[in-house]
């Protein structure tokens, strides 16, 4: 009877090894694979892909599941899927929270590095899975992934998006040159007219005092007229300051609805990034579930070959063990004979069984493989819509790229404006300059008209003519200083406008602008004349200054004389005078004839 318990005990240990061999089976198609502990960017796509699949294969074969479950559920079965899916929830809502604060976060202004950081750093993080055997991924489904992984559709939509940055980035630099251009020309004409306000308010206090009191008739003087032509020309000075006003308020609307544009814009352009972004994961992530399924594939076919090698082992040890029962069997007695025949069938049965379970493994092989071919083919249906929408935002990125260059020429135009708007502003003053020039000679030519007519009054009158005609001069002399540094800021800044403009075309080619260049621009300061007298002068020297300045000043003074109505006069007198004692002498002559 020991050859009897040997049998029963190899029987036993065949049928503990079946039903762990049932029990690994179940565990392999139960739980998910997990990939090397490094690979910490694939793990979320990986949980996602394999309860993607549980979920597809539970309900697309409903019956080949209730043909199978029975025989692969294990006690730990059940447990173990409620605590996955409760991580699997709870992770997909902690990714879901970390995607919203990333998308709410304000950082979208930066380039396509950053959202691939960030999406590397989304991708790092740390997920809970249960401990699986870890298994080396076969080299076909790594080859597969990496055909998958190359073949990306977005590098032109990527040069397109950094064509579209650049271009935004000119034209903010190009605003950003204009504002400060419009800046200082508006201090300029500030400081202008403030001159212009102290040249008039010293004008109207020179009026008030040479204003000369009614006659007893009760008729006004003759500075009334003059009166009147300086309130002309203050109305129209107004109405030309008004309409400069208009028009720099016109200007600047056109410039904050240009910034509203370029705004909208770059919201538009951002949208655009977030949903390429977004293209990206999904592709990314649908890539990682495809390669996770193949790997999966793999695995099961690997181990079912290894259960088919050792069922078939096993098989054969049964019919061997049968064969030699059999041969044993016409020894014995009929009691040996009954348990023989009792083995016998059992093992008959567990042969069948054997059978079912493989045909139920290929079965769930067979639903393996449909998952992937649905997998695959819903792969395709999403990269032709990735495509589709691909191609919508190109077409999106070359209506950006025209109405960019549509926002380009209107700022030019605007450029243009702004240079007229300068040019008429100058004429504008020029004109103004002429007409209060004009009418310092006619206050000149009235003053000498009323020194003429009231000889008799020499007293207090005279003196304060005087006074008024030395104060007059004085400003005369002023004026036209400030007229010959007024030119010479003007060549300053055409020079500066024109190193500005070599300065600024040298930084587009470059793409980086120095605002720094023109921040010194039109601020002049006056330099010391070599006429003014310093402390460590000679004695010598004070003494040359002093003679050359009298010089100077009596020089502007004849000039100022030659400028009056009087010189002019005395010299047209002259003139005709001499031209009347030629011509008198050339009528009158007479040659002298010499006797031979």
């Amino acid at each position: 009877m020991s050859w009897l318990t040997k049998v029963t005990d190899i029987a036993g240990r065949a049928e503990d090894f079946l039903n762990k061999i049932d029990q690994n089976t179940a565990d392999v198609l139960k739980k998910p694979r997990a990939a090397t502990p490094g690979a910490h960017s694939v793990q979320l796509t990986r949980v996602e892909s394999e309860a993607s699949l549980q979920n597809e294969s539970t309900h697309s074969a409903p019956g080949i599941d209730t043909l199978y479950r029975p025989t692969v559920r294990s006690p730990h079965a059940a447990p173990y899927s409620a605590s996955s899916s409760s991580r699997l929830y709870q992770y997909r809502k902690k990714e879901e929270d970390n995607f919203i604060s990333f998308l709410n976060d304000g950082a979208h202004e930066t380039t396509l590095s950053r959202h691939s950081s960030n999406a590397s750093r989304i991708s790092s993080l740390p997920i809970p899975h249960p401990p699986t055997p870890s298994h080396s991924v076969p080299s076909s489904s790594s080859a597969v992934g990496d055909v998958f992984v190359t073949t990306d559709p977005n590098v032109e939509l990527r040069a397109q998006h950094s064509d579209v940055l650049k271009c935004l980035h000119l034209k903010e630099s190009q605003m950003a040159v204009m504002s400060v251009r419009l800046q200082e020309a508006e201090e300029t004409i500030a400081r202008k007219e403030a001159r212009l306000e102290e040249l008039l308010k010293e004008n109207e206090a020179l009026r008030e005092g040479a204003r000369p009191p009614r006659s007893t008739y009760g008729g006004l003087s003759p500075g009334s007229e003059l009166n009147t032509a300086m309130d002309r020309i203050e109305a129209e000075r107004k109405r030309e300051r008004d309409e400069l006003e208009r028009r720099e308020a016109e200007h600047v609307k056109r410039l904050e609805r240009a910034n509203a544009e370029k705004s909208q814009l770059i919201n538009e352009v951002q949208a655009m990034k977030a949903s390429l972004a977004e293209m990206e994961l999904a592709s990314r992530r649908h890539v990682e579930e495809l390669r996770l399924a193949k790997y999966n594939l793999e695995a099961n076919k690997h181990e079912f070959d290894e259960y088919k090698q050792k069922a078939q082992k096993i098989l054969s040890s049964k019919e061997r063990l049968l064969e030699t029962l059999k041969q044993g069997g016409a020894e014995n007695s009929g009691i040996d004979k009954s348990i023989s025949g009792v083995e016998l069938e059992e093992l008959r049965c567990e042969r069948e069984l054997l059978k079912e379970e493989l045909q139920q493994s290929q079965l769930a092989i067979y639903n393996l493989k449909a998952d992937i071919q649905d997998m695959e083919n819903r792969l395709r249906e999403e990269q032709k819509a990735s495509g589709a929408h691909r191609e919508a935002l190109l077409e999106q990125c070359h209506r950006h790229l025209s109405e960019a260059n549509q926002y380009r020429e209107q700022m030019e135009r605007a450029q243009l404006e702004y240079e007229f708007l300068q040019a008429e502003m100058r004429r504008q003053e020029e004109a103004v300059e002429r007409k209060l020039a004009e009418k310092d000679v006619e206050l000149m030519k009235l003053m000498e008209e009323r020194k003429m007519s009231k000889k008799y009054e020499a007293g207090e009158a005279e003196q304060r003519i005087a006074l008024m005609s030395e104060k007059l001069i004085a400003k005369q002399t002023d004026i036209e200083r400030l007229e010959g540094e007024k030119r010479a800021l003007a060549l300053r800044l055409e020079r500066s406008e024109r190193a500005y403009r070599q300065a600024e075309a040298a930084a587009v080619k470059a793409c980086a602008i120095d605002m720094r260049e023109t921040a010194g621009v039109n601020v002049g300061v006056r330099g010391s004349t070599f006429l003014q007298k310093e402390p460590g002068d000679s004695f010598s020297m004070l003494a040359a200054k002093s003679i050359v300045m009298g010089i100077d000043m009596l020089g502007l003074r004849l000039a100022s004389f030659m400028r009056s109505p009087m010189f002019r006069i005395f010299f047209l007198v002259y003139c005709i005078l001499l031209h009347a004692w030629v011509f008198f002498v050339l009528f009158t002559y007479t040659p002298e004839t010499h006797p031979l």
